[in-house]
């Protein structure tokens, strides 16, 4: 409670000093795996949304605020025939990760229609894993049997360019490397069907969730107070 009360702070705080090209945006991300996690499970990719508030701090080139991001990423993997009751059925997984993360931004005023910037976020992550086995025929769940949730520390450092449409709107192009502590998840190398027993072998992996992300933004700009 501490945590999010803290965060909450953070992200409300800077509305009292927000002025000038200040900005409220929507996010489309595309996501790749980096270090240990692409290593793990290197055909994971993915992609989500997320939301960010960018508040200038007086006539300074410093912008405080925070942003929330949500990416699902997965694979699907056919497994073929396993037994009587389930004869060909494919196994599905997927993971999805939500982030809250207070920002920091570095743009300083360039006078011209497009504004080079840079990103340090940091904060909380959540990821989620569930497991299901398909029907490959009817195409339809006939298991859930594997669901895990964990929370990890994750700072990101980023850059962006973005461009004034007019006085009121603008599109940003980034791309941000994020970093984290060890979390506990589900790759498709870990699931295993055993004939023998007719039953799943799983496995929990941990490791960190470093990874890639790239996409774009549209902004609504908030003048000065």
């Amino acid at each position: 409670m501490r945590t999010t009360l803290l965060l909450i702070g953070l992200l409300v705080s800077p509305l009292l000093f927000a002025q000038n090209n200040s900005t409220i945006g929507l996010k489309l991300h595309g996501f790749l795996p980096t270090g240990e996690l692409k290593q793990d499970a290197s055909e994971i990719w993915g992609g989500g949304f997320g939301s960010e508030i960018a508040l200038q701090i007086k006539e300074s080139p410093i912008y405080v605020g925070g942003a929330f991001n949500f990416t699902r990423y997965g694979s699907k993997v056919r497994k073929g025939y396993h037994n009587i009751d389930f004869q060909d059925v494919r196994y599905r997984y997927h993971n999805e990760v939500m982030e809250l993360a207070p920002l920091i931004r570095f743009k300083p005023e360039t006078y011209t229609r497009f504004m080079p910037y840079v990103d340090f976020t940091f904060g909380t992550s959540m990821i989620y894993t569930r497991a299901r086995v398909f029907d490959r025929e009817i195409d339809e769940v006939v298991d859930t049997f594997f669901e895990l949730t964990d929370f990890v520390f994750s700072y990101g450092l980023g850059a962006g360019l973005e461009y004034l449409i007019d006085e009121t709107f603008s599109l940003s192009l980034f791309a941000k490397s994020n970093f984290s502590s060890r979390g506990e998840y589900l790759t498709p190398n870990t699931i295993q069907y055993d004939q023998e027993i007719e039953g799943y072998q799983l496995d929990i992996q941990q490791s960190r969730f470093n990874s890639f992300f790239f996409g774009l933004g549209l902004n609504i700009i908030l003048r000065e107070f």
